[in-house]
């Protein structure tokens, strides 16, 4: 299977994720707080690999790749 493909499925997972989140969201009426972002910033968060393929992709593509590595291997994870 190309890369392609699988960011393709990966961003329709989410995609399908978002709207089972939203159908969630509107049947109980429990909502995130606007503004909050507090999920997106704790250190306590895990995401796999395969969640940040579309984001490396789009990297890659936009020849923003190596300079991105280059950042995130000055700034290591606090794990």
């Amino acid at each position: 299977m190309s890369i392609e493909r699988r960011v393709q499925l990966v961003e329709r997972l989410f995609y399908q994720l978002e709207q089972d989140n939203a159908q969630f969201q509107h049947k109980s009426g429990i909502s995130c707080v606007s503004g909050c972002g507090k999920c997106c910033t704790s250190p306590d968060v895990e995401a796999s690999p395969l969640e940040f393929l579309p984001w490396a992709f789009h990297l890659f593509l936009n020849g923003e790749a190596e300079k991105t590595l280059s950042i995130l291997k000055k700034n290591p994870s606090r794990n």
